[in-house]
């Protein structure tokens, strides 16, 4: 039987390019990369900023709206997602290299755009290729790895609000914190425009060889993680990484089948079952109440958990 806001966007829309990429119902667990999950009441897979802001306008300003993009660093719960869930579809994926600046849309992969400067010799991205998931994601993160972020590099970006308004943002020193974005409220990035800096390709490819064997090296492979579980804590809080606070500990923390902290970089939280994401955040809480009984420290979860229990 179909929710209210499920008839309400079947009767309002008739065109293709909006209809044809509304799913109801929709199981979601492969849109992440832990692989579990619930199921979104709508999901919305929007081609163009206009169908975006058609959709966003004609819903009720009460309707919870989440948005994915890689489903790199996000836990969705059992319950699954009530409301308007927006994944950005493969037309917002595109780069344009500009005369001072370089745009890219929010669903381009962060390594594809790595890859795109060190071809064209722009240099400053090189971290990128570090990241995991994509540019709309980076941006409203402050993502960032070895030594640089994002907000290093932006010039400005565009968003559309929850009521289908866009608006576009300049990058100013207030306008990103560590991993946070401190403008973006109830707002969905469509667009980027970055800094641009020509460089020597030999040595940004020597740097993203660099930052990628660093990777491999420290960090878990070809397992299901979501990257960086918790959030460094400030400077102010301590001089330790959030993996050095937690490794100390791991073996007083009884880990349920299948979900574990990666003996190789202990802040990254492993799964291998398909039976439950409240496990995970169930075991993800239990590392946080150790560390805080330990340390005196309070974890903060850098994965965004979304959904009901």
């Amino acid at each position: 039987m179909k929710t209210e806001l499920q008839k309400k966007l079947e009767s309002e829309f008739s065109e293709s390019s909006i209809i044809n990429n509304l799913f109801f119902d929709r199981n979601i667990s492969s849109q992440t990369w832990f692989g579990v999950g619930g199921i979104a009441e709508v999901l919305f897979v929007p081609q163009s900023s206009e169908d975006l802001k058609k959709v966003l306008k004609k819903i009720d300003n009460n309707t919870n709206i989440n948005i994915i993009g890689l489903g790199s660093n996000v836990l969705i719960r059992d319950g699954g997602l009530n409301g308007l869930t927006v994944k950005l579809g493969k037309k917002f994926n595109y780069i344009e290299d500009n005369i001072e600046t370089i745009t890219a849309g929010a669903s381009v992969p962060d390594k594809v755009f790595s890859r795109y400067c060190y071809k064209n010799s722009i240099i400053g991205f090189e971290f990128f290729y570090g990241i995991p998931g994509t540019i709309g994601g980076a941006i409203a993160m402050n993502a960032g790895c070895y030594g640089s972020e994002v907000s290093d590099v932006v010039h400005s970006y565009k968003c559309i609000d929850f009521k289908g308004n866009e608006i576009s943002t300049i990058n100013t020193d207030a306008t990103f914190s560590y991993r946070k974005n401190n403008f973006l409220h109830n707002q969905i990035i469509t667009e980027v425009e970055f800094k641009k800096n020509y460089g020597d390709q030999n040595l940004i490819k020597d740097k993203m060889e660099e930052i990628n064997s660093r990777r491999i090296d420290s960090q878990p492979q070809k397992v299901r993680t979501g990257g960086s579980t918790f959030k460094n804590p400030l400077k102010q809080v301590s001089n330790k990484k959030t993996w050095q606070l937690i490794k100390p500990y791991l073996s007083e923390i009884n880990h349920p089948d299948g979900v574990s902290m990666s003996e190789k970089h202990a802040n990254f939280l492993i799964n291998t079952q398909t039976k439950s994401s409240n496990i995970i955040e169930d075991f993800g809480e239990m590392v946080r109440n150790k560390v805080l009984e330990k340390t005196g420290i309070e974890l903060e979860w850098e994965i965004r958990i979304l959904g009901q229990r």
